[in-house]
């Protein structure tokens, strides 16, 4: 019993979570300064990772 419970808050909790990533990304959407910003991480990791897995075939 006291394992469904716990599966149950873990649930719960991910569901807060996911609500709050949820929430925070429509007001970065709504930013465009933060938006542009977001954007432009995401391609510096994008690019990053590919560099690694580029030289990982090597």
């Amino acid at each position: 019993m006291a394992k469904n419970a716990a599966i149950g808050m873990n649930k719960d909790w991910q569901a807060e979570s996911d609500m709050k990533t949820l929430t925070e990304a429509e007001e970065i959407r709504r930013d465009p300064a933060r938006y542009k910003a977001a954007l432009a991480k995401a391609k510096e990791k994008m690019a990053a990772l590919q560099q690694m897995q580029a030289a990982a075939k090597k």
